[in-house]
């Protein structure tokens, strides 16, 4: 590794070479000597995408900063399942260096967090095409909406078990993000027919939508979606009771894998 010293670092070390180790490993190197610590903090310096979704609470908070305290680019940070130690006041510094270039974040199950950690997303961020709130009950009509009205190039939305949010907030979204592609409304009780024939009609781009558990969710809701949304590919219609062969039959036709079986 010694040659490393002599490669420019921002031109090929940390694009051709770092970007291939695994963070354990960039972790390790750390720990060889002051010199390969100072060039693996430079390197989380300038890093653009953060996945720790295969670690979830195995992260230390100490490792979480060392990674982003000091990053103002990072356009993906994906922190999943964090339910131990993931806080509003170590995130905020990280939305407020990055909001500029933010474009991917999933705080699944961050059950930590608060309300503060979406009213910074909501009010700084302008180019987020995908967000996971999934389980974070946190998570308020208001600020919601204030997301979606200031992210109009939103791809992917998952706020399944985001128990608070109702048709309103899903009204706003369809009208607000008309290039939706993926959407996760999964355990949301409040969501009706309403909400749905609005996002058919508002999104009709829409690839994947997952309604599980909807109870109030109807063939009417469902209908719409099959009637505008010709790019459907997915759907997710488990457990929701009014939902039938009457408006799912066309849809299996056309090819979309729905998670009901058909009927014997």
């Amino acid at each position: 590794m010694d040659i490393v010293r002599y490669l420019p670092h921002h031109d090929v070390v940390f694009p051709k070479i770092f970007c291939h180790f695994k963070i354990e490993s960039l972790f390790q190197l750390r720990l060889v000597s002051k010199y390969w610590q100072s060039l693996v903090t430079e390197y989380f310096k300038q890093r653009r995408n953060l996945d720790l979704s295969e670690f979830g609470q195995r992260v230390t908070l100490d490792a979480f900063l060392q990674m982003t305290s000091d990053n103002k680019v990072l356009k993906q940070l994906l922190v999943p399942e964090a339910t131990s130690w993931l806080m509003d006041k170590h995130l905020l510094p990280v939305i407020h260096n990055c909001s500029h270039v933010l474009t991917d974040i999933d705080l699944s199950n961050c059950s930590q967090l608060s309300s503060l950690s979406l009213h910074s997303l909501a009010a700084n961020c302008r180019n987020l095409t995908k967000v996971s709130l999934k389980g974070c009950a946190w998570v308020g009509r208001d600020d919601f909406k204030q997301l979606v009205i200031n992210n109009r190039d939103l791809r992917k939305i998952d706020v399944s078990w985001c128990w608070s949010l109702d048709d309103g907030c899903l009204i706003n979204a369809a009208f607000s993000c008309a290039f939706l592609e993926e959407l996760v409304l999964s355990y949301i009780r409040f969501v009706t027919d309403s909400a749905l024939v609005i996002i058919a009609m508002k999104c009709k781009g829409l690839k994947h939508l997952s309604v599980k558990r909807c109870w109030q969710v109807t063939n009417c809701g469902i209908r719409a979606i099959g009637d505008h949304c010709k790019d459907l590919k997915i759907l997710h219609v488990i457990d929701c009771r009014d939902v039938t062969e009457t408006s799912l039959a066309r849809l299996r036709v056309r090819g979309v894998a729905v998670d009901v079986p058909v009927p014997s």
